[in-house]
C-alpha cells in the first residue's frame, strides 16, 4: 500500500490554498491529489500494483486446479481395488501381467495425487 511522504498532507492542497471550499468534491479531490498522486506515476498506476492481482489469481486457480487433480487421483487410487496378480498353487504360478501393470498404475495414481495435493498446498501456502 502506498504510503504519503512528508510533503503530502491532505489537509492542504490547491483548492485549500486559493481558499475555495467545495464540499465533499472538494475534500475528495484533495485527498487524491495530494495523498494518492503522489507515490504515483504519471500515468496514475504503479509498475506493480497491475501485476499483484493477475499473478495472485493465477496461483489460486492452479492450486485450486492440482488440489481437484490430486483429489481425484487419491480417490481413483483408494477406491479401485488392486488386482491378484500371482495365479496358481505352490508349485505353479502364472503372473498375470495385465495385473502387474494395473497395481504399478495405482500405484503412480497414488503417488501423483499425493505430490500434486502437497504442491497445492505449498502454492495456497505462498
Amino acid at each position: 500500500m502506498p504510503t504519503c511522504e512528508l510533503g503530502c498532507s491532505c489537509g492542504r492542497g490547491p483548492s485549500v490554498a486559493q481558499g475555495k471550499w467545495y464540499g465533499v468534491r472538494s475534500y475528495l479531490h484533495l485527498f487524491y491529489e495530494d495523498c494518492t498522486g503522489a507515490s504515483r506515476d504519471g500515468d496514475g498506476s504503479s509498475p506493480h500494483g497491475a501485476w499483484a492481482p493477475l499473478i495472485w489469481k493465477v496461483s489460486l486457480s492452479t492450486a485450486t486446479l492440482f488440489l481437484l487433480v490430486g483429489t481425484a487421483a487419491l480417490a481413483t487410487a483408494s477406491l479401485v481395488p488392486p488386482k491378484l496378480e500371482g495365479i496358481g498353487e505352490e508349485e505353479f504360478v502364472v503372473l498375470d501381467t495385465q495385473a502387474v501393470w494395473h497395481n504399478r498404475a495405482l500405484g503412480t495414481c497414488w503417488l501423483v495425487g499425493t505430490a500434486l495435493c502437497v504442491a497445492a498446498v505449498a502454492m495456497g501456502a505462498i
